[in-house]
């Protein structure tokens, strides 16, 4: 059986006839039909609330224990919702079998104006199904700006908390800046720890990362400060680094040299960052920097020399090694890197000589 009731042709086939051509109507806004059916549902008793209710969806998988109500929110049927809450009385907030209210079908389904009449109309904001996720988690996941916009605005409580984190955690995680923004806007707490992770971690472990949404997470000057303190940004520096993102990692490096210029270490790695991706400009100005902070530190050298090779300036690059093996004479990889520069400057003389005679050559055979 198709449990589908989606925009904007819906076709319902969730039990027997009469439940059927109900939920269809009420899916199709079609009041005049619904009032209809529901006259016939009620057989003359005068109970039509009675009969609306009893009708419920059985052993249909997601759909199990779907009213009316639910319908009417899920397709979009406004009218059939007024006539339902106002003239008949029904719950606003009447469950399915999974906890989930007619709300939640209408911003499932990106119905506003459905969501707006049941909000109006008393239905909680802060309704959590029995998965342990609230009506704000939903909107966050699904990247539905206007409704977590709509929520908040009706008084939903920002950090609701489940298995995997609050709303802000949820759109950290699937890299939704738009839904992002509106939650921090409505004071989000963006150092709020749940498993372990703050939004700005699963921002980070995200596979759809996004470094506008990380770059959101870490704008505030006071937390950044703590973050570093903690160890935080320069620890998912490095984490990145580690997994070879190095865009990802020079990013996190920015932040922290933004606070602290001054910091040869991060100067070092995010220099690094740079020759990984092949911006040899980039990774000897913060070599260079690098150095000027700290002249007898080994590794400055070593990254001048590694960025010179990089831009092809050989003669250079020997120079820093030379210089890096001076501070550290039993340093190996310094050692290797300046026998490779002396190499391959040996091998580019030696080409620009052979070049410089075979003109030499044809100069000559012209004269």
């Amino acid at each position: 059986m198709a449990p589908a009731c989606s925009q904007p042709h819906v076709h319902y086939n969730v039990g027997g006839p009469m439940l059927n051509k109900v939920f269809q109507a009420a899916c199709d806004g079609d009041l005049p039909i619904f009032k209809a059916l529901v006259v016939m549902l009620d057989k003359g008793r005068g109970r039509p609330k009675e009969a609306i209710e009893a009708l419920r969806v059985e052993d249909a998988g997601e759909l199990e224990g779907f009213t009316a109500l639910h319908a009417a929110a899920k397709g979009g049927g406004l009218d059939v919702c007024k006539y339902l809450v106002e003239e008949l009385l029904v719950d606003v907030d009447v469950v399915d079998k999974k906890g989930r209210t007619p709300l939640f079908f209408a911003i499932h389904s990106k119905n506003v104006g459905t969501a707006k009449y049941l909000l109006n109309h008393g239905a909680n904001q802060d309704k959590v199904s029995h998965d342990g996720l609230s009506l704000l988690h939903s909107a966050a996941l699904s990247d539905n700006c206007p409704m977590v916009e709509l929520l908040l605005a009706k008084g939903a409580y920002v950090d609701p908390v489940a298995d995997c984190g609050t709303p802000l955690h949820f759109a950290a995680s699937e890299g939704h800046y738009g839904t992002m923004k509106i939650l921090l806007d409505y004071n989000a707490d963006y150092n709020k720890m749940v498993n372990g992770e703050t939004p700005l971690i699963a921002a980070t472990c995200a596979d759809s990362k996004s470094m506008e949404c990380i770059m959101l997470l870490v704008k505030d000057e006071p937390m950044v400060k703590r973050e570093i303190r903690t160890g935080g940004l320069v620890s998912l520096g490095m984490d990145s680094l580690r997994k070879k993102d190095y865009r990802l990692a020079a990013g996190f490096f920015s932040q922290a040299l933004d606070l602290d210029p001054g910091d040869a270490i991060l100067l070092s790695n995010r220099s690094l960052c740079w020759l990984q991706m092949g911006a040899g400009d980039k990774a000897l100005r913060d070599a260079n920097k690098c150095r000027k902070i700290r002249p007898d530190w080994p590794i400055s050298c070593y990254r001048q020399g590694a960025a010179l090779m990089l831009l092809k300036d050989y003669e250079g690059a020997s120079g820093r090694f030379l210089d890096g093996l001076k501070l550290d004479p039993v340093n190996a990889e310094i050692e290797d890197a300046l026998r490779e520069a002396m190499k391959s400057l040996k091998t580019s003389r030696s080409s620009k000589a052979k070049q410089l005679f075979g003109c030499c050559r044809e100069i000559s055979g012209r004269l």
